[in-house]
């Protein structure tokens, strides 16, 4: 009873509960519910005495209720006496009614059924009497169509009276409906001979207005079968005595053979009997005029299911894909006969509805553009494959353009191939791109490997591992150039259904480039450590210094070793030879990184050999101090002038490293640019107290 909030309010209780009151009287109330939405408000023994406490105020509240209202329940109590007295009382005229009333229930029940027999009976007698008016009517049709129909031998029919004929075949049959089981069997054989008759008659009339070229004659022919729901009639038979007579002639492996143009010769004579020999069928049926006649489609329902079928089974050769370039020439006069055939069509719904045809479907898949795709696939892709596989050899080289190497020459020939007038098919558009960008990392792959290899075999190649990777760098660079070439080729074959992907092809291509600099920079990097393997060994010669000049009585030297020219020889005969085909700023990034990684171990020797001459000095000092009564008697004549065999030492490490700097800032190079340069250069200074202006 408290949970109805519409009817009754709970007490408020004591405002220390833990508890809402108005939780009791939700619907969806549940006491497991309540203990854990209140276990947190305090422990169990408090809601117990919460729930306690709020008992006594509903029972409180419950017993006010009961004094507020015992007036009430006092008065229900005696208005209740003497009640079932009067409920007596009233039972017998109640009987009484019912039972009037059901005799009455009854006896409209009895009329309603009468009724609807009677009206059933009227109703059959209706229909009854619609077919005799509609048998009536049948025997005056067919005494007519009769009439009509009969004609002296070798007549013709007149096209009017044959268009009445029909019109009058068509009311014959929407009565025939009306009457057909009071039809007699006689009277049906006659409605099919008539039937039989008005169908020839019409086609007679439609086979001599087709030979006779006569278009208001076929016009009125086409309405006839339209008023007789012949329209497929018409159309069958113009497919076998016209369409299929005309195919015998064209379409046939003999015909194909022996035609001039080949495949693209059959199609024009199909095409001349489309426009030529049903011309006024298709501009009475497909027209966009009023005159237009509704319900035919000669071109699906004639032409093509009979050409269609005869190409597949009279010519099937020309769908076998074991000779590339003949299916290519084929399927491109194939497209170009399908373009042509749509063009004849009248609107955008009738090429949709031309394409969804199921023939026209089945006749796609008759090409098999996958097998031809995989031949073509082998054929470029295996050309790209023989030139990546060959032995690093002077045979890679080609003289012959501006790329040197074959397998470079051969993946731009390849690429050009794939979107080349007789190879590319839009319809392959998509495995042809991809076909692009395998080659390409075919071409990567290959350049991983030259550079994977490390010891060269010069009994198969005179060129210098350094030159053949010189070659694959410009090769590389000048393949990017041509890229973007790639791109632009790709993107005019771009059939109009791919025209929103032309950006996916723009960022697979610069994705390919991003991954051909990666390429490119190692390429570089082999280059660098290739220069600096030729020219490292020179600078081991630095600890040899030490030995020209100790106890050799030497002048004190003013020109640089010959190590410093023979370390330098290499990256001159290197720009030199390679300037031209790199720009300026590229060779001078590159013997920037040459020159860092040479004077990195360039500082390496000098500090180790000065380091070991301060060691030799410090040595030879504390000796000298041993034999003090000596130090007079044997000068040397290295130290009458002031200067030892030490300081030679360094001064010539400082002229050769003088020498290395100039040599450097001769090819526009910085001090800055050179790393650990100028800590090589501070090195040499503080070891001979000499400064040198930059």
């Amino acid at each position: 009873m408290f949970r109805n909030s519409e009817l009754f309010t709970l007490p408020a209780g004591p405002a220390e509960l833990c508890f809402d009151k108005n939780e009791f009287t939700k619907k969806s109330f549940s006491v497991d519910d309540f203990l854990h939405e209140h276990r947190n408000a305090g422990s169990l023994e408090e809601i117990r005495d919460d729930l306690g406490i709020y008992l006594k105020v509903l029972r409180s509240a419950m017993i006010e209720l009961i004094n507020e209202d015992y007036a009430d329940f006092v008065n229900l109590s005696a208005n209740l006496i003497g009640l079932d007295k009067s409920i007596e009382a009233i039972q017998v005229p109640l009987r009484h009614l019912r039972q009037e009333i059901e005799g009455v229930r009854t006896l409209l029940g009895n009329n309603m059924n009468e009724l609807e027999e009677c009206l059933k009976h009227k109703q059959q007698l209706r229909s009854m009497k619609k077919s005799l008016k509609s048998l009536g009517r049948v025997n005056e049709s067919l005494e007519k169509l009769t009439e009509m129909l009969e004609v002296k031998e070798g007549q013709a029919i007149q096209p009017a009276v044959l268009e009445r004929a029909a019109q009058e075949f068509v009311q014959m049959q929407f009565n025939i409906n009306c009457c057909e089981k009071y039809l007699k069997q006689e009277v049906r054989e006659r409605i099919a001979q008539l039937k039989e008759k008005i169908f020839a008659k019409s086609r007679e009339f439609f086979l001599s207005a087709l030979r006779g070229n006569n278009c208001p004659a076929l016009e009125q022919s086409l309405r006839i079968y339209y008023t007789l729901e012949g329209c497929s009639v018409a159309e069958d038979i113009f497919r076998r005595e016209f369409v299929a007579n005309a195919m015998d002639k064209v379409i046939s492996e003999s015909a194909l053979q022996n035609s001039v143009q080949g495949l693209t010769g059959i199609y024009n004579k199909i095409y001349e009997f489309l426009t030529v020999q049903m011309k006024d069928l298709l501009k009475l049926t497909q027209g966009r005029d009023a005159a237009q006649i509704k319900g035919y489609d000669f071109f699906l329902n004639s032409f093509w299911v009979e050409v269609e079928k005869r190409l597949e089974s009279h010519m099937a050769s020309i769908f076998a894909p074991g000779n590339p370039d003949a299916f290519y020439a084929k399927y491109r006069s194939t497209v170009q006969f399908l373009d042509q055939l749509e063009r004849v069509l009248s609107s955008p719904e009738a090429i949709e509805k031309f394409r969804g045809h199921p023939q026209y479907k089945c006749f796609q898949t008759r090409w098999n553009l996958p097998v031809y795709f995989q031949i073509r696939f082998q054929e470029i892709a295996g050309a790209v494959e023989g030139a990546c596989s060959r032995q690093i050899s002077s045979g890679l080289l080609s003289k012959s353009g501006d790329i040197q190497l074959v397998p470079f020459i051969t993946a731009l020939s390849s690429i050009s191939q794939c979107w080349s007038d007789a190879v590319f098919l839009p319809q392959l558009f998509h495995r042809f791109w991809k076909l692009s960008l395998q080659i390409v990392a075919r071409l990567f792959t290959w350049m991983e490997e030259v550079l994977a290899v490390k010891k060269w075999n010069t009994a198969e190649t005179s060129i210098r591992r350094i030159d053949f990777l010189m070659i694959l760098l410009t090769d590389s660079l000048k393949f990017m150039g041509k890229l973007p070439g790639l791109l632009q080729m790709a993107a005019g074959k771009l059939p109009p259904e791919f025209n929103d992907h032309a950006g996916d092809l723009k960022k697979c291509l610069e994705d390919t480039k991003e991954a051909l600099k990666c390429r490119i920079e190692s390429v570089e990097r082999a280059v660098l450590a290739e220069l600096i393997a030729e020219s490292e060994q020179n600078i081991r010669q630095i600890t040899d210094i030490p030995r020209l000049y100790r106890k050799t009585n030497r002048d004190v030297p003013s020109k640089p070793c010959s190590y410093v020219a023979q370390l330098l020889a290499p990256s001159m005969a290197f720009r030199k030879r390679y300037l031209q085909e790199v720009n300026q700023d590229r060779m001078n990034f590159y013997l920037e990184r040459l020159y860092s990684g040479l004077t990195e171990q360039f500082y390496s020797q000098v500090n180790e050999v000065l380091t070991s001459v301060q060691k030799t000095e410090e040595s030879l000092r504390r000796l000298k101090n041993l034999r003090e009564k000596s130090s007079n008697a044997n000068v040397s004549s290295t130290e009458r002038s002031g200067m030892t065999d030490d300081d030679k030492i360094r001064l010539q490490l400082q002229v050769d490293v003088i020498f290395w700097v100039s040599e450097i800032e001769k090819l526009g190079l910085k001090r800055s640019q050179i790393d650990r340069l100028p800590e090589l250069i501070r090195l040499v200074e503080d070891s001979t107290k000499i400064r040198t202006e930059e």
